[in-house]
């Protein structure tokens, strides 16, 4: 849901040259929900390729905003955090963990990781509230993954942008 959101809004910050919110859309995905997916046996072709956006989204995002200013990192945070405040607060509140599909079988669903950490992530502590209420598991995973998008955006963009300043791309740095 989070990337639904992130990718218009990202082409409108693009659009009208707001590089805050731009920058807060890469960071509101940075840890996607869905790149692991991409890697389970069970995921058909079809939905690996319709998926490759979330590949190729955080270096792209990283790319145009090199072309301008900087990447401000400090103020798109927050942005960001306010965004998966009100992702996570929908998906929590309108969808279930799993529904009943066609065939009788359990889907899951955890939209956003709303209700527990990723199947396969074993970490006791991140898990310690999985599907505990919302009161309790949103605050809990908002803070871990909000410091997560950020550390791992700023990694990422660390690594692009030294061969982006050699390359002579004018707003190749990170500002708070």
């Amino acid at each position: 849901f989070s990337c639904n959101v992130s990718m218009p809004i990202a082409a409108f910050a693009i659009i009208f040259q707001k590089p805050v919110l731009l920058c807060a859309q890469a960071i509101l995905v940075a840890i996607d929900q869905v790149v692991g997916y991409l890697f389970f046996p069970e995921t058909p072709l079809s939905r690996k390729v319709t998926c490759v956006h979330h590949i190729l989204f955080e270096p792209l995002v990283i790319l145009v905003l090199a072309n301008g200013q900087s990447l401000p990192v400090g103020r798109a945070f927050v942005v960001s955090a306010l965004q998966t405040v009100a992702c996570q607060a929908v998906c929590r509140y309108t969808t279930p963990l799993q529904v009943l599909g066609d065939e009788g079988q359990q889907c899951y669903m955890n939209i956003n990781l709303c209700y527990e950490c990723f199947r396969d992530i074993k970490v006791a502590w991140i898990r310690r509230y999985d599907n505990a209420p919302p009161h309790i598991y949103l605050p809990w995973m908002l803070w871990i993954w909000n410091v997560g998008n950020l550390l791992l955006f700023v990694a990422l963009a660390a690594i692009m942008l030294t061969p982006l300043r050699w390359l002579g791309l004018p707003g190749a740095s990170i500002t708070f």
